[in-house]
């Protein structure tokens, strides 16, 4: 439904961008068919596209309590492609259109330029792990963007025919620009003035820490995710993104990093009395959000912290739902929470925890992965169960499919993305 949903709404302003240049080329008195009007709608959907990047990437609350950021971060990297393609196409028309004249002129070459920092960070954006790139050298190619967005509205502008519809509608464009520059502006000094202090650290596994945060409270729900930079030593860090694995009903804060980066390996550098700036929340993936009285929680590996700050709402509020955890691990060394799990599962006799490791031969519960068979031995009334879904690509994209296979509707699933 999100995706349908999302679709309509860039189908329908990209429909307004097309009439747009439609108006503008009948207006100029040239054939739409030219190649030289065709170079202009390649150029308008490119910065149409491009415009969009800042849209999607913006955490915008009004647009993100509907899709969910994670969506909006897959589309941002579909749409970035999109814009990618229309781009190129644009001086590839005006070379054949022209042959060798088409960097005629230092405005053209300024614009080819443009174009080609755009496809560095695009070809970064796609391949950094590969590259082996640091985090905070990824975020900061991405923010050339910001600069390079206002270079080509200035080459928008000096094409585009003053008065015609085409050049009200980048008029709005650049004010919607300069609203998010604002708003990501006046977000950020709301988030320094309201720094949050580390006043626990607890070791969960041999590595995974959870830090305990206090400061000003806010309302979120359980399963939703925030952006943390810590300042520690008085180096303030990049902004990363953490599922809030405390519940809604908890004084403190916490979030539950497993070291399996490079900042996510210093999480245990961390002292107590450091300050953290926090960006939240964020995210749309909740059993609160859903009707349902049957629930599935399936995990992987670090995939649990969502659902612990939702065991641990349940639990607080003695919601009487039937919860199923089934959480898939390697070994017993990896577990973390597992006596609060336990203890959960004792007390409350709708919530039942089955431990699966995929490593170990000694474990005397569920073995190997998590699978269609497995699912259905726990949960056997599939068709009356909401399933969400949180752990590493393939065991997501594994689950979903046994789900699919054994007749689940999509409507009944519910994933979060393990990485953003």
């Amino acid at each position: 439904m999100k995706t349908k949903k999302f679709w309509l709404v860039v189908f329908f302003f990209t429909a307004v961008v097309v009439y747009a240049w439609l108006m503008s080329a009948l207006l100029d008195g040239n054939s739409p068919l030219s190649l030289r009007q065709l170079n202009r709608l390649f150029a308008s959907l490119g910065f149409w596209f491009f415009f969009l990047q800042f849209v999607l990437s913006s955490r915008l609350k009004l647009i993100e309590s509907g899709f969910g950021l994670n969506v909006m971060i897959h589309y941002h990297r579909l749409l970035g492609r999109l814009a990618l393609i229309f781009l190129l196409l644009h001086p590839l028309l005006l070379f054949i259109n022209e042959g060798g004249l088409f960097l005629s002129s230092p405005f053209r070459l300024t614009g080819l330029t443009v174009l080609l920092l755009l496809l560095l960070t695009a070809f970064v954006a796609s391949f950094y792990k590969k590259l082996k790139l640091s985090y905070e050298l990824w975020l900061n190619i991405h923010k050339v963007n910001y600069i390079l967005f206002p270079v080509v509205l200035i080459h928008v502008f000096y094409n585009a025919s003053p008065g015609s519809l085409l050049y009200y509608l980048w008029l709005i464009i650049s004010l919607l620009f300069a609203l998010l520059l604002i708003e990501k502006a006046i977000r950020e000094i709301t988030i320094r003035n309201n720094p949050y202090e580390v006043v626990k650290i607890q070791q969960e596994s041999k590595d995974t820490w959870s830090l305990y945060f206090k400061g000003k409270q806010f309302a979120f729900k359980p399963g939703q995710f925030m952006y943390l930079r810590l300042l520690r030593k008085g180096k303030l860090s990049s902004s990363h993104p953490f599922t809030i694995s405390s519940s809604p009903t908890w004084e403190l804060l916490t979030v539950t990093p497993k070291e399996l980066g490079d900042f996510t390996g210093t999480i245990k550098e961390t002292e107590i009395g450091d300050l953290a700036l926090i960006d939240a929340p964020y995210g749309v993936f909740s059993f609160l959000n859903y009707e349902c009285d049957r629930l599935a929680f399936i995990a992987g590996g670090i995939g649990i912290t969502p659902f612990m700050s939702m065991l641990r709402y349940i639990y607080d509020h003695k919601i009487e739902k039937q919860v199923t955890v089934i959480w898939g691990n390697k070994d017993e060394e990896a577990l973390c929470f597992q006596e609060e799990l336990n203890k959960m599962a004792l007390e409350m006799k709708n919530i039942e925890v089955i431990y699966v490791m995929s490593a170990q031969e000694s474990w005397r519960g569920e073995k190997g992965r998590i699978d269609g068979k497995v699912i259905e031995k726990y949960v056997p009334d599939l068709a009356g169960c909401h399933f969400f879904l949180c752990g590493p690509p393939m065991l997501s994209l594994a689950v979903m499919k046994a789900l699919r296979e054994k007749g689940v509707p999509d409507k009944r699933i519910h994933h979060e993305l393990f990485e953003l």
